[in-house]
């Protein structure tokens, strides 16, 4: 089984020689059978000079300049020139921890899903290494958004997950595109019978640059939240 990972970018230059050292090296497992697509939101930081000074085998860079800048379409933009039928998308900081791929391409194999999703452990701020009031937002939107769209799972909001390619093809048109939360476009935008695994990531907090939850991030979910439940 051969895996696409898609890693979207925006001003990561101080991550990225880390992500692709730490990436090589526990993808050793999977041989050849793997590519890395990093898709920079034009960040204009620095970060291509540094992949070309850190990059290994299998690996692609592409600059996306089409504006609005935003993590949805970078993700489909990588999506549209991967080789392989399995694809992968993970965070370009280091909350997503390279050494949690093999969980979920194992939980992948194993259960023969559309989808995997990376979920954090929601138990306490602690555990799942968010501040108060990024986790009980988080734990808020996940309960509004099962509620909304009639969804069980435990974390509707992440951004880390494994997807196969014709599951995307199929809901490709009716994707949203708008911020951070592409999975979630992705499973309302899908028909009802595709197969959704979970399993807990060790989600981490930010080594270096800047979160980039903001307040318009915020208001970029709920009017999407708004705008699917009116218009699915």
């Amino acid at each position: 089984m051969k895996f696409s990972i898609i890693i979207p970018i925006y001003k990561e230059k101080k991550n990225l020689a880390k992500l692709i050292f730490t990436l090589s090296k526990v993808l050793k497992f999977k041989k050849n059978n793997y590519e890395i697509i990093f898709v920079d939101d034009d960040s204009l930081d620095g970060s291509q000079e540094v992949y070309y000074k850190n990059r290994k085998k299998n690996t692609r860079f592409f600059v996306r300049k089409n504006k609005p800048r935003d993590l949805s379409r970078s993700v489909v933009f990588g999506f549209k020139r991967s080789k392989y039928d399995n694809l992968i998308v993970m965070d370009g900081d280091l909350q997503h921890r390279p050494s949690d791929l093999k969980k979920l391409i194992e939980k992948y194999k194993k259960d023969k899903c559309d989808i995997v999703i990376g979920s954090r452990n929601m138990k306490n701020h602690k555990v799942v290494n968010l501040n108060l009031l990024r986790f009980y937002t988080s734990k808020l939107l996940n309960s509004v958004t099962n509620f909304l769209f009639n969804l069980n799972l435990k974390d509707p909001m992440s951004g880390f997950f494994i997807i196969r390619k014709k599951t995307f093809k199929k809901c490709q048109n009716k994707l949203f595109l708008l911020g951070y939360k592409i999975l979630l476009d992705i499973v309302i935008s899908s028909s009802k019978k595709i197969k959704i695994s979970e399993t807990f990531i060790n989600f981490k907090n930010r080594e270096k640059g800047f979160s980039k939850m903001r307040i318009k991030i915020l208001l970029q979910l709920t009017y999407f939240l708004i705008y699917r439940y009116f218009f699915r």
